[in-house]
């Protein structure tokens, strides 16, 4: 087991139809239980490289290894199932089930992950127990739990989608510029609280946003632009 969470190499990904590579990046290393902030202009490829982070695209070139997985030799079922066990995504978009309760959304991540579902067994806490924890700790009142989700507020929806990533301790949560909907004293807020869990639970951060006044939350500041040589050539990122 190595210290790295996460370790690449020589990483190249094009999307269909583009001439020129959205990523090209010779070299990226996250420590296991660092929080880093991700930085660079829409169109740099930020969201490009969070979901080969997570598994969801597969790199084209190079090797990138994730908590000692090569997630670049992996299928995509393979990689399915890691994310499911070992990465708490908070999306751009939430994708939360609009039709579901706050409450039910958050526990679902449990449902398809055995890890998950032991991690939380070693804690000695059900899934919906510790769901309700997070709800309280992310500001979500009791009163909103059974609320549908597609009815909260986007903030709200926000938070909730940072119970269900960090729902069952997984070692790494990936958070996509996931303040833009809260105004600067929710914003902090959010982000301490979501900083106390990953220490509390040693999950590692890798968290992407434009904004600058966020720095000072962070372990490090990594701008993609300096790591990325490719001409990106595309509008988003």
């Amino acid at each position: 087991m190595s210290n790295w969470c996460i370790q690449g190499q020589q990483l190249e990904f094009c999307w269909p139809g583009n001439k020129q590579p959205t990523l090209s990046i010779a070299e990226f290393a996250v420590a296991k239980g660092e929080r880093v902030l991700l930085r660079g202009p829409s169109g740099s490829g930020k969201s490009t490289l969070l979901s080969l982070l997570a598994g969801v695209h597969q790199t084209q070139s190079g090797t990138l290894m994730v908590l000692d997985a090569d997630l670049s030799k992996l299928s995509q079922r393979q990689r399915d199932r890691f994310r499911a066990d070992h990465v708490g995504y908070i999306f751009q978009q939430f994708n939360l089930l609009p039709y579901l309760s706050a409450l039910q959304n958050v526990v679902l991540a449990a449902s398809f992950s055995k890890a998950r579902q032991a991690r939380l067994q070693a804690q000695n806490v059900s899934a919906e127990d510790e769901s309700k924890r997070l709800l309280t700790r992310l500001g979500i009142a009791e009163s909103l739990w059974h609320a549908q989700a597609g009815n909260l507020s986007v903030g709200q929806q926000q938070r909730v989608a940072a119970a269900r990533a960090l729902l069952g301790a997984p070692e790494l949560l990936i958070a996509d510029e996931p303040t833009s909907a809260l105004d600067t004293d929710a914003r902090d807020n959010f982000l301490q609280l979501l900083q106390e869990e990953c220490e509390q639970q040693n999950i590692t951060l890798v968290f992407v946003t434009h904004d600058a006044t966020l720095s000072h939350h962070f372990d490090r500041i990594i701008e993609l632009a300096d790591m990325n040589t490719a001409e990106v050539s595309h509008a988003g990122n």
